[in-house]
């Protein structure tokens, strides 16, 4: 008499510990970041067939227990936890970061990144974050680049000088000729010290049978900032003569019609014809600025924008309304420090500095596979390519179905703690029937043998 009851229950009882090993790593990692469950799966195994049968009609198959089949992730996306840490992603959809250490690329759903010594974007484990990095020529995050190491801006962001400053304002139709209006605009020389420039402006209505409202100007800053000038000095600097400036300002003017609408601007003395009207540019042609005290230089061609960028129609106007402006823009900025790091959800890494300025610095990029389910665990949270998996397909999140990103969040575990342990009960009594297979098999042995005495 041949049984194999004792290698199908000890099959059985193999299997079934498996899955509890399986529910208790799952378990184990119930608040691990990104971590993804695994499901196991069993096959049975038919190892003998024995011909005819009961009415001779065909084989009858007998089954050996059972086997592991497979061990496989779940990648169900996990519930979402915020944090303090602005670099902080948590991927919602299919993605994967990709990570760049000296033993080849891993993926990842941990999202827990940080800064390291040298100012490179890194996981928690320390291998480098792959994405796109801006291009110093162009200022932008540049995909053609290719897939690098993303290394954020450390140290002070350079200055920038004024290139341009636009005034949104009105002039009172009403107020009578002579009436003097001042307002001010910051400007940034090259080393980042900020100058207050005034506009200084006084209204002028010219006699004959069509008066002509006129508005005469002059741009001008401390002379005390002038390189070579008294520190003392409580004179204004123009920037339209590069000499001390004189009152009431006449080194420009800006022409409006009779319904109060600017039609033209120009330097110096008036034409005999009014020029169309275009922005104008400080200084005028033949004039030049001076050093500012510490050898700092103005851009020598500022502009003064008369004219929206958006629809070319003046943003300068002559109302029945009071003097006033309505919005001051400039293009300047001193030196900053960085203040902090935000991630889009598109992956872009934007950079906030102490002077304001916001600087798109990376892309993280998200992997995508044929087959998520067929990566190759490799534990610490990593997955690697298998011939399962496929290839990654590496791109920006927000394409091709890779998800987005959520900065200052982590996805938690996907492992359901009820699902588990209901994978534990069940476990629990296959291992217990399967040992009572072998206890019962074994009293069928032992009165088998019995029956010799």
């Amino acid at each position: 008499m041949s049984l194999t009851t004792f290698s199908t229950a000890l099959s059985g009882l193999n299997a079934n510990a498996q899955g509890l090993s399986v529910v208790g790593n799952n378990l184990a990692n119930l608040n691990t970041v990104g971590f993804k469950g695994s499901n196991i799966n069993f096959v049975d195994v038919l190892a003998q067939a024995f011909a005819g049968g009961v009415s001779g009609s065909g084989n009858v198959n007998l089954g050996l227990g059972t086997a592991v089949s497979s061990i496989r992730p779940n990648f169900s996306t996990g519930g979402l936890q915020t944090t303090n840490n602005p670099l902080d992603v948590a991927i919602q959809g299919k993605g994967l970061l990709v990570l760049n250490s000296a033993n080849g690329k891993y993926y990842t759903r941990a999202g827990n990144l940080h800064l390291d010594a040298t100012n490179n974007l890194v996981a928690e484990n320390g291998m480098n974050v792959q994405g796109y990095v801006r291009n110093p020529l162009t200022g932008n995050v540049d995909a053609n680049l290719g897939v690098q190491n993303i290394q954020m801006p450390a140290g002070l962001q350079t200055p920038i000088k004024t290139s341009f400053f636009n005034l949104t304002m009105n002039l009172d139709a009403n107020a009578p000729s002579g009436t003097q209006y001042t307002t001010t605009v910051q400007i940034y020389d090259s080393v980042g010290t900020a100058h207050i420039a005034k506009l200084n402006m006084v209204k002028d209505i010219s006699s004959g049978a069509t008066p002509t409202t006129r508005w005469r100007f002059d741009i001008t800053i401390p002379e005390k900032e002038v390189a070579g000038a008294n520190t003392n000095s409580t004179a204004d600097f123009s920037l339209l003569t590069g000499a001390v400036a004189t009152n009431p300002p006449a080194q420009g003017a800006l022409v409006f019609d009779s319904g109060g609408k600017l039609i033209s601007g120009y330097f110096g003395p008036d034409p005999a014809a009014n020029p169309p009207l275009a922005n104008l540019q400080i200084p005028p042609t033949g004039v030049t600025l001076p050093t500012m005290v510490g050898g700092a230089t103005l851009n020598p061609g500022i502009t003064w924008q008369l004219l929206d960028p958006a629809n070319n129609t003046p943003v300068v106007s002559a109302y029945a309304s009071p003097s006033d402006v309505t919005f001051s823009t400039q293009n300047g900025m001193s030196a900053g420090a960085l203040n902090n790091l935000t991630v889009l959800p598109d992956g872009t890494i934007s950079a906030v500095f102490t002077n304001g300025q916001t600087v798109d610095f990376a892309q993280i990029v998200l992997a995508q596979f044929g087959n998520v389910d067929g990566l190759a665990a490799v534990g610490g949270g990593l997955y690697q390519e298998s011939i399962t998996s496929g290839a990654s397909f590496v791109g920006a999140p927000g394409s091709g179905g890779r998800g987005v990103m959520i900065g200052g969040a982590l996805e938690q575990s996907n492992v359901d703690l009820a699902t588990e342990l209901t994978k534990i009960i069940t476990y629990q009594r296959g291992y217990q029937a399967n040992a009572k297979m072998i206890t019962t098999t074994d009293q069928i042995m032992q009165q088998t043998m019995n029956m010799t005495q």
